[in-house]
């Protein structure tokens, strides 16, 4: 199972939540019909994607007491489902964990130990030789090339923290 968003409070009197997405594999909520939200397969009345978060009405959910209870459950789907869903330049954040990358030349630039999120982009911290840095995840700096994640080495340099 891997997690595509986070409940973050009621929306409503009805049951519904709004929730924080997780992943950018968004064509997801357009075909999702049931999920695991905590512990528990919740099927899915109605989603909607509006102004960056998600508006989800679960069966059974139908009062905002209701909703409450499931502030700050994490939403999960089969990792099947994003793989089949992602495009052919596109990465899932399970897959990158770990993943080293290399500069266009062969040159190893470090291992992907974290990816954050700060709202304009996911930010990637490498480890080389036991220290970490950030870099910015955008199309400047990485390429995928024959399916792997590739950096260019001038760019790297003028983004890293």
């Amino acid at each position: 199972m891997i997690e595509i968003a986070k409940i973050v409070k009621p929306q409503g009197i009805k049951g519904e939540v709004k929730a924080l997405p997780s992943t950018n594999v968004v064509g997801i909520f357009d075909v999702l019909t049931e999920c695991l939200v905590g512990n528990k397969v919740m099927q899915i009345e109605h989603i909607s994607f509006r102004q960056g978060f998600l508006y989800i009405k679960f069966n059974g959910i139908n009062t905002r007491n209701d909703a409450e209870n499931l502030r700050n459950q994490i939403i999960k789907v089969e990792k099947s489902l994003l793989e089949d869903m992602k495009g052919e330049d596109e990465f899932l954040v399970d897959d990158l964990i770990g993943m080293l990358i290399y500069d266009e030349n062969g040159s190893l630039v470090g291992q992907i130990l974290d990816i954050l999120n700060y709202g304009a982009s996911d930010i990637l911290i490498l480890e080389k030789d036991s220290h970490s840095y950030q870099v910015p995840f955008v199309d400047d700096v990485f390429k995928v090339i024959n399916g792997t994640l590739v950096a260019d080495s001038k760019k790297l340099l003028e983004v890293m923290i």
